[in-house]
């Protein structure tokens, strides 16, 4: 590989070009003051008339004056052309706004110039790249000029330093310091209100400095408290300094479960542009060289240090602290012991100046909110390298009632006493303690591993030894919450642990361990490749991030909330499960004098389990499996998921999706939350299903791989022949058809017309000639564009409705009653509907 370039500050990197140039400008301006002495200083100031001795100092990164209503920052010209971080957070926010603790915008790089008797504040990208030594980096600079943010008269100058008047920086002055731009339009501000805005506080430290304001906006929609017209919101804005030398890059490698920062990069590969990409992770030093090259453990230089909000609740500490420090037993996989600390942050009474909003301090906040979820938005990343600096999670109040979702419909089948109104405290407090782990394996840079979720075979998952060993997934990111696939008697303990796995340890590993012996990310590549292919065929070590979108599925391996190698076996023994608590569900997480609130939820949740499973199922029809690999390894990529177990799919969704959910349909149950909507509902999970499963891009997977694998294949016309088999069922019966079939049966023929008049390249386009996706964790649905109306779909379509209409014709005079008759002349009407030309 060609060698990276040395990562140098903009100025540094145009000082060789600009050096000429400054000397003979610098030359004219001097003829100029001679001639005018007062030109560009006249509105310079003494230095006592700027900051007056009854000023409130305080030095650090920069030393800040407070002045009345004034604020004065004083920089050290050392500091001009320095990069830095700025980080802005809501501190306190109105009902209704983005909760505290989040962002108003993403991080950003910013760098403080001198131009004459003006600071200048601007940003600074590192998204392009390149060799300053090569005479590209000239063209790069012009491509990634840095635009200014804000410009500020140089009040007075000190002794190295120029003072300048930040006030209006903080207070409405640049957009960057101000609410984020997608809430303005949302709440229609119509514009910052000085009178009722004002600087809080500011702090100065050695390698941050921290502001505090409160922004008042006049509004015609605010989130809350109509009549007021008026957003009001509290911000902290960090100004981060970012490391003189940045830490050494390590490439990234998507077969290892670690994110990257990707750069464009102008010299590594001259017959193109070449992109590369770093990956993130917190940067730790042995403080014993020696002793670390032995094997021995030993304690980083700077451990991780991280702090809980005081205002978690006094029950749950234990958990968040358990959460974090359990991450330790993946850092001593990379040579390191004790690399994360936790401490309790005081109190404003116990430290009137600590903030968790502090730009030093990685922070577990916790957050006053409705909201179900928890986050680990808002860590900081140095651009330049990919070291992680802060992190940040948000744990949500309303966190706890989802779990209590997941954990009745989840584990309730096998534990005849767990109500969901009520979780026993131990076990809540797990179950937090699970959240905080994968929250924190999202800031060490874990995305979703759902590789990780089905690296155990499926039946291991009742073993109580197997689980005690290895736990119920390889890692604690990906997203599935606990264990389903347990039934009665297997013995499972009540208090199982959903902690941090192989997976999880091995990118720690590989992402953490230190090489002295080489100085720079080529130079380390083969030992880390090497790493990589010891474990390939391990399947435990191995990542795939999620699918998220409907048409995008297509790996068993990446499905979210799903766990085991056989998710068709894993979805029958989750929905055993679901159907032994739903006969009394009722008594379950009812109590006395109470509304029915609780069952409602609960029932819901149920449905939306059952689900998950029917969707886990389905992916296996025209189903592949990833690999991902790289030039050297054996074996492909991308595996066609085999004949018999796409068979065994299809059989599971005949029994389970497509048939009417009877045990959901207890009309006791449901006379208690609702006077309608059974009927309804049904139909729109089951609209959901069949949209999933009828697609064009599962169509032409499988169009594809039967002319690849020939009779090995489960092809498309054999697939839609089973499906229309599985939907109507009751032609051959001679039966009634239930009023949730008949539902089904015309969801069905609206899919169909829709692939005949509707469907069309609305999916993906082909990816560009030399930015193809191949063995990245975001490959396409299909690589190639999608045309239905040029492909077999169309023809296979028009081929099932004329076969289904033959069948309904010849049904219809056997029809049971008078309602399946009526439904199957209306079928009639709409086959015709869908094989009309337009």
């Amino acid at each position: 590989m060609t060698p990276v370039p040395e990562v140098r500050s903009m100025s540094e990197r145009s000082s060789r070009f600009l050096t000429p140039f400054v000397s003979v400008f610098a030359l004219l301006l001097g003829c100029v003051l001679i001639l005018s002495p007062t030109a560009s200083l006249e509105a310079q100031q003494e230095y006592d008339q700027v900051v007056p001795s009854n000023a409130e100092t305080e030095e650090g990164l920069f030393t800040v004056h407070r002045v009345d209503d004034r604020l004065l920052f004083e920089i050290p010209d050392a500091m001009l052309g320095r990069d830095m971080l700025l980080m802005s957070r809501y501190a306190a926010t109105q009902t209704g706004l983005p909760v505290d603790g989040t962002q108003p915008g993403p991080e950003m790089v910013v760098r403080w110039e001198r131009e004459g008797d003006r600071i200048r504040l601007r940003a600074i990208s590192y998204e392009m790249d390149g060799d300053p030594d090569m005479p590209v980096f000239m063209a790069v600079e012009r491509a990634n000029f840095a635009p200014i943010l804000a410009s500020f008269r140089i009040e007075a100058r000190g002794s190295g330093t120029s003072v300048i008047d930040a006030s209006d920086l903080y207070l409405g002055g640049a957009d960057v310091f101000e609410m984020g731009a997608q809430q303005k339009r949302a709440y229609e501000v119509r514009g910052l209100d000085r009178d009722r805005s004002e600087l809080v506080s500011v702090r100065s430290f050695p390698q941050n400095i921290e502001v505090r304001s409160i922004l008042t906006y006049a509004a015609a929609n605010p989130p809350s408290q109509a009549r007021g017209q008026s957003v009001s919101a509290k911000l902290n804005h960090s100004m981060i300094l970012l490391p003189e030398e940045p830490m050494p890059r390590r490439w990234f490698d998507e077969r290892v479960g670690l994110r990257g920062i990707a750069q464009m990069d102008y010299s590594r590969d001259h017959q193109g542009v070449k992109r590369v990409e770093y990956a993130r992770r917190y940067w730790l030093e042995p403080s014993d060289i020696e002793a670390y090259q032995r094997g021995e453990l030993v304690e980083p230089v700077e451990p991780w240090i991280w702090y809980i909000d005081p205002a978690t609740p006094e029950e749950w500490v234990p958990y968040f602290k358990e959460g974090l420090l359990e991450w330790n037993e993946a850092y001593e996989k990379a040579g390191f012991r004790n690399a994360i600390q936790v401490r309790m942050a005081p109190t404003p009474e116990e430290d009137p100046d600590f903030s968790l909003e502090d730009a030093r301090y990685s922070v577990v906040r916790y957050v006053a909110t409705p909201v179900r979820s928890a986050n680990a938005g808002g860590g900081a990343w140095d651009p330049r390298s990919g070291q992680l600096l802060r992190g940040h999670i948000n744990m949500f109040h309303g966190l706890p009632e989802r779990l209590r979702w997941w954990i009745l419909s989840q584990l309730g089948g096998r534990h005849d006493d767990l109500r969901g109104d009520e979780i026993p405290e131990e076990m809540m407090g797990e179950a937090l303690r699970y959240v905080v782990s994968h929250e924190i394996a999202h800031v060490v840079g874990l995305p979703h591993n759902q590789m990780g979720n089905v690296a155990h075979p499926t039946d291991s998952l009742r073993s109580a030894s197997f689980i005690e060993e290895m736990g119920h997934a390889a890692s604690v990111v990906g997203r599935t919450r606990f264990n389903y696939v347990a039934q009665p008697g297997d013995d499972i303990p009540e208090l199982e642990r959903r902690r941090v796995g192989l997976a999880d340890m091995w990118a720690v590993e590989w992402g953490h361990t230190y090489f002295p012996e080489y100085d720079s990310p080529d130079a380390e590549w083969p030992t880390l490749n090497q790493m990589v292919m010891e474990r390939a065929e391990h399947r435990h070590f191995r990542f795939l991030e999620g699918q998220y979108i409907w048409h995008q599925e297509w790996d068993p391996q990446r499905m979210t909330e799903a766990m085991g190698d056989d998710l068709v076996k894993s979805s029958e023994y989750g929905l055993a499960n679901l159907k032994r608590v739903m006969p009394n569900l009722v008594e379950r997480v009812s109590r006395h004098g109470e509304d029915y609130s609780e069952l409602e939820a609960h029932y819901m949740q149920f449905i939306t389990q059952w689900a998950r499973y029917v969707q886990h199922a389905s992916v296996y029809i025209g189903g592949v499996y990833t690999h991902l690999k790289r030039y050297g390894e054996e074996g492909p990529v991308y595996t066609t998921v085999d004949r018999d177990h796409q068979l065994r799919a299809m059989d599971w969704l005949d029994e389970h999706a497509w048939a009417t959910p009877e045990w959901l349909l207890d009309k006791d149950l449901l006379r208690l939350i609702e006077h309608a909507g059974a009927l309804e509902r049904v139909r729109a999970y089951h609209h959901q299903a069949m949209e999933r499963f009828v697609q064009p891009n599962r169509l032409a997977r499988m169009l594809e791989q039967e002319y690849f694998l020939g009779d090995q294949a489960y092809g498309a016309v054999e697939m839609m022949d089973d499906l229309r088999a599985s939907l109507w069922k009751e032609l051959a019966a001679g039966s009634s058809i239930d009023p949730f079939r008949r539902n089904l049966q015309r969801v069905y023929i609206d899919r169909l017309h829709w692939i005949m008049h509707e469907a069309e390249t609305n999916y993906l386009r082909p990816p560009d000639s030399g930015n193809s996706r191949v063995s990245s964790d975001n490959d396409p649905p299909l690589n190639a564009e999608l045309h239905v109306d040029h492909s077999d779909m169309r023809a296979i379509v028009r081929s099932q409705l004329r076969a289904l209409r033959d069948e309904v014709s010849a049904g219809l005079g056997a029809s049971a009653d008078t309602m399946t008759r009526i439904h199957l002349e209306d079928v009639l009407v709409r086959i015709d509907r869908a094989l009309a030309e337009n």
